[in-house]
């Protein structure tokens, strides 16, 4: 504890010099800490652009093989003619706009004769046609040809999920 006010001060030169050095320490060290960290935060911001690259990337190739997947066993299934043709030509004729019009549907020969025993709406003839694969139906109508395929259906899943529908 002072009873007065100082009247001067001295500095003794090793003091100051001590002093400098840790001055000039701490001032690399800060230096040091903020190099360092502008370079991690560097390397972390590449590293998240490579991240969401990847993501990107591994994104599409998953697209691409469950569409693969799909048209495999799509192609497979209506090889085995495990589908459901009844349905997929009711829905096709309803989605065809004519009505009770006049219209024609095109099957594969196998498809047509597993129509013959259903009895559809008058003035509508089932045809075989070698073009069509099996599952897939045509319907030509005065108002032009609706088709419904499964590869065009894949086609557009894939369109959409690719968001090239945008």
């Amino acid at each position: 504890m002072l009873h007065a006010q100082p009247s001067a001060a001295r500095v003794v030169a090793g003091d100051l010099g001590a002093w400098r050095e840790r001055r000039a320490f701490a001032r690399g060290l800060a230096q040091g800490k903020s190099d360092a960290l502008g370079q991690a935060a560097g390397a972390l911001n590449l590293a998240t652009e490579e991240l969401e690259a990847a993501h990107g990337r591994a994104s599409k190739l998953a697209v691409e093989m469950a569409l693969e997947i799909a048209r495999v066993l799509l192609r497979r299934e209506a090889q085995a003619g495990n589908y459901d043709l009844e349905k997929l030509v009711r829905e096709t004729l309803a989605n065809s706009g004519v009505d009770r019009g006049r219209c024609v549907v095109h099957v594969h020969p196998d498809d047509a004769k597993a129509l013959e025993s259903i009895t559809l709406r008058a003035g509508t003839v089932v045809e075989a046609d070698d073009a069509v694969a099996r599952g897939n139906v045509q319907v030509s109508t005065p108002r032009g040809l609706l088709v419904r395929e499964f590869e065009q259906a894949l086609d557009a899943i894939g369109a959409e999920l690719r968001g090239e529908n945008a």
